[in-house]
């Protein structure tokens, strides 16, 4: 349990996180540099149309046209554009910080959650006529 969380691995753990993270703002700074930022929405800044539009006739969400989700998502997300300053800062500056900070955690954890299996698998009872079995050795 110790090895877990010793210096060596929060340090480990920190360079990973800052690597992705400079890996997603490297990313980030040669797209704002070039002229190449996506600026357009994505499909978190429109609606669940599938939804509203069930709900506007009375429908199951099912039976809702694919052609009209489309139509309604397209006129939304041509409404919203971002200038290159906010796409950089909101997509590559804050949300390039969670994956580094996820791979940082599962990479902390991993030896708690390994050992736990391998006790969990050791503890478990050979099944009744085919377990485990220990070759002898002459």
């Amino acid at each position: 349990m110790r090895e877990a969380f010793s210096l060596k691995r929060l340090a480990i753990a920190v360079l990973i996180a800052a690597a992705i993270y400079g890996l997603a703002v490297g990313i980030g700074s040669a797209l704002y540099a070039t002229g190449n930022m996506p600026t357009g929405a994505t499909h978190n800044d429109c609606a669940d149309y599938r939804k509203e539009i069930a709900d506007e006739r009375g429908i199951d969400e099912e039976d809702v046209p694919q052609e009209e989700i489309k139509a309604r998502t397209e006129a939304c997300l041509a409404t919203h554009e971002q200038t290159d300053e906010e796409a950089f800062r909101s997509e590559y500056l804050f949300w390039s910080i969670w994956p580094g900070v996820i791979c940082a955690l599962v990479f902390l954890i991993w030896p708690v959650w390994s050992h736990i299996l391998f006790n969990q698998e050791a503890n478990e009872e050979p099944e009744a006529g085919g377990g485990h079995h220990t070759p002898k050795h002459a």
